[in-house]
């Protein structure tokens, strides 16, 4: 048994996943509004010896559990244990990109999960509603194509074989895409313009063959939630190490940078910054040993990779517009990035050539 909500942590616990002789501890909803499936806490520790903080033991740590919504924690049951098995399997050598993990553990059956990891908020914040800076962008850019390049083509990836979408849950996900996306045109339908409707519409029926494209070869471990929501930057915002690992992946790691130019940029900064980014990715592959993918087909496959972030934001509105302000503002901001991309890259003709 493993804790699976915030009044199952105890000092007994803590002491046996850590090592460390926690007194008392309070905690923090850290998670409210910022598009998270599941619920994330700060624990805030005190120790039973006096000198323990300054032995560098830590004074607070992050605990993330499952939604305790059921209909919600069955929807993402699939991605919990994907988040959990990346924590468990990866190096310790990844920490760092990825946050030092304690604890990483997922009941396969019913959802519950927990995730005990260090607690980054020393570092920047990145902030999905603000979009990030050029440095900030790039040092992003640079990150994940190193990690992908880790695991590019290679039998690295046999111990991750859990992380290929079957077609069962592909089918899943197109049913629930295509649920959500009435739900969608009901709730934001105004706001969008006719080509934005019409892809919304037209989407549900294409996204198979889109996936199909998505998860051919070259292939490699994605994030699927690139997004500065998830970023922690070192002070010089050249450093980054990047959380909430439910929606990882094997596909094409174009997707991530899709998503992070989507659900990161403003309009502006994208327009301005999206040629010299992609030309950034290629070149940082390049310097890690991948030679064999070009800067021309680098883009064909970005443009296939904006239809997952779109998918992500018809599904994530109707979780994100739950009464929470920063929601609602991140959605419709997002809505507003995603109408600048659709009429920059004309996604709905590239959508009927699939």
């Amino acid at each position: 048994m493993f804790p699976k909500s915030i009044s199952d942590i105890s000092n007994v616990w803590l002491k046996k996943v850590t090592g460390y002789e926690v007194k008392h501890f309070t905690f923090d909803n850290v998670s409210e509004g910022k598009g998270f499936a599941g619920e994330v806490f700060k624990l805030n520790l005190a120790y039973a010896h006096a000198d323990s903080i300054s032995n560098k033991n830590p004074s607070t740590l992050i605990v993330k559990f499952a939604s305790q919504n059921s209909s919600t924690k069955k929807l993402v049951r699939p991605y919990a244990i994907n988040e959990t098995n990346i924590y468990s399997n990866l190096p310790k050598s990844y920490e760092g990109f990825l946050p030092a993990t304690y604890y990483s553990e997922c009941d396969d059956k019913t959802g519950d999960c927990c995730i005990l990891m260090e607690d980054l908020s020393t570092k920047i914040y990145g902030d999905s509603l603000q979009g990030l800076s050029l440095a900030q962008a790039i040092a992003a850019t640079t990150s994940i194509a190193r990690f992908h390049s880790s695991f590019w083509e290679t039998s690295k990836r046999s111990q991750f074989s859990w992380l290929k979408h079957s077609k069962l849950i592909l089918r899943f996900m197109s049913r629930i895409v295509e649920q959500n996306s009435l739900i969608f045109l009901d709730s934001y339908g105004n706001r969008l313009s006719k080509e934005f409707r019409e892809l919304v519409t037209v989407y549900p029926n294409k996204m198979m063959a889109i996936w199909d494209r998505l998860m051919d070869s070259p292939s490699t471990i994605c994030h699927g939630d690139f997004r500065p929501d998830n970023f922690f930057f070192g002070d010089d915002d050249k450093s980054i190490t990047v959380i909430d690992w439910q929606l990882c992946s094997e596909m094409k790691g174009i997707v991530d940078i899709a998503y992070l130019f989507t659900w990161g940029l403003d309009e502006k900064n994208r327009k301005s910054w999206e040629s010299q980014l992609l030309t950034h990715y290629h070149d940082t592959l390049i310097s890690k040993g991948i030679k064999d993918y070009s800067e021309s087909d680098i883009r064909k496959d970005y443009i296939l990779g904006l239809f997952v972030p779109f998918q992500i934001l018809i599904v994530a509105s109707t979780a994100l517009n739950n009464g929470s302000k920063r929601g609602e503002q991140l959605i419709s901001l997002v809505i507003k990035r995603m109408q600048s991309i659709i009429d920059d890259h004309n996604l709905l003709s590239q959508l009927s050539r699939i």
